[in-house]
């Protein structure tokens, strides 16, 4: 087990673009819940994990009371003598330098920030609760709490968004100096508010943004490590690599996905029913699938060439029918090799979807 994720399904208010599964937030059921994820986690008990990601929803929402219930209790319930990387997501709003104080002395030593945008209108757009300036009030907390791993979230290619405006907002991020950055380009699905509305995205335009943003950080000191994500040199998120290298990882809460000893599993995305079932004794999950040797070695494909520096080893590609296709990909120049090592082409990441599903 390499990784531990924590999901925090509570929100002030839910971003207008988000389908992740979260709920208003309320000071009862978050207690209540809290101690459902605890009991969840205790058939855990004493796992040892290298990385933990508590992510949601909005982990900050929790009161400093219910973070520290939360966080304590982990150190209580699992080995975390060997954590490498202890991620906390948190939105500006619902920060504060009590919480950022805890949050660095319990052993968090990454921050994932959701800034989305610089500019207040966009913000106000896509549903945030915050503006620029409780940004940058928050992004200066964090550095003043000794934080030196910090992630900002962007997106792009919003309506009418230029790409003028987006160079601006990539210049006005860069000030900020953060070891990493994760951008994502907006769109519209299912369950969400802008679902069904007249809001419209360009794939021609988030294109062009896209390559825009990969010029203007290679010069910057930032690698393209993943297909959303740039990091300093060492900076990378473990977490998110051991993910993407397909190790095991246990997810707890309501709406989690985890990965453990080869079952791939989905928990109950009803916060009400995760908390009557652990009461109950019974386990949260949903949806699980037993990962045999043949979707074993495809998944690992799918997932590691979402690893552009890194890669896969060519064994990975040993059986017939991927060496075949690998072959064809390497013919029409979409995955390359080098050192025995294969890459998705970079100036093919915005059709990835493409070229992984001829591994399927």
């Amino acid at each position: 087990m390499r990784g531990l994720y924590i999901h925090v399904p509570f929100c002030r208010q839910k971003c207008f673009y988000c389908n992740f599964f979260s709920v208003q937030y309320n000071d009862i059921l978050a207690n209540k819940y809290i101690h459902a994820l605890l009991k969840h986690a205790v058939k855990f008990k004493n796992r040892k994990v290298d990385s933990v990601y508590v992510g949601g929803g909005t982990p900050s929402v929790l009161s400093l009371r219910q973070l520290q219930k939360v966080l304590q209790s982990l150190y209580k319930i699992f080995d975390l003598s060997k954590v490498r990387e202890f991620t906390f997501e948190l939105n500006p709003e619902s920060a504060s330098r009590e919480k950022l104080h805890f949050l660095r002395e319990i052993g968090v030593n990454r921050l994932s920030i959701g800034l989305q945008s610089v500019e207040d209108v966009s913000l106000k757009f896509l549903g945030r609760m915050h503006d620029f300036k409780t940004f940058c009030y928050v992004y200066d907390m964090a550095r003043r709490e000794n934080f030196d791993n910090i992630n900002i979230d962007l997106i792009y290619g919003l309506p009418n968004q230029t790409l003028k405006d987006w160079k601006r907002t990539i210049k006005k991020t860069l000030v900020f100096d953060s070891e990493h950055l994760s951008l994502y380009p907006l769109t519209i699905e299912e369950n969400t508010r802008f679902y069904g509305s007249n809001i419209v995205t360009c794939d021609n335009v988030q294109r062009n943004m896209y390559d825009q943003v990969v010029e203007i950080l290679a010069s910057s000191g930032y690698s393209h490590y993943e297909i959303s994500n740039w990091s300093k040199q060492n900076r990378e998120s473990l977490h998110n690599m051991n993910c993407w290298r397909n190790f095991e990882y246990v997810g707890l809460g309501a709406g989690a996905a985890g990965y453990f000893k080869r079952k791939r599993y989905k928990n109950v995305e009803d916060v009400g029913k995760y908390i009557d079932l652990l009461r109950s004794g019974y386990g949260a999950e949903v949806e699980n699938e037993y990962i045999d040797d043949r979707v074993y070695e495809m998944e690992t494909i799918i997932l590691g060439l979402r690893l552009l520096d890194e890669g896969l080893d060519i064994r990975c590609f040993k059986k017939p029918r991927y060496y075949n296709v690998l072959l064809e990909c390497l013919e029409d120049k979409t995955l390359k090799i080098k050192d025995g090592r294969i890459k998705l082409a970079k100036e093919c990441v915005f059709i990835f979807n493409h070229v992984a599903s001829r591994f399927v």
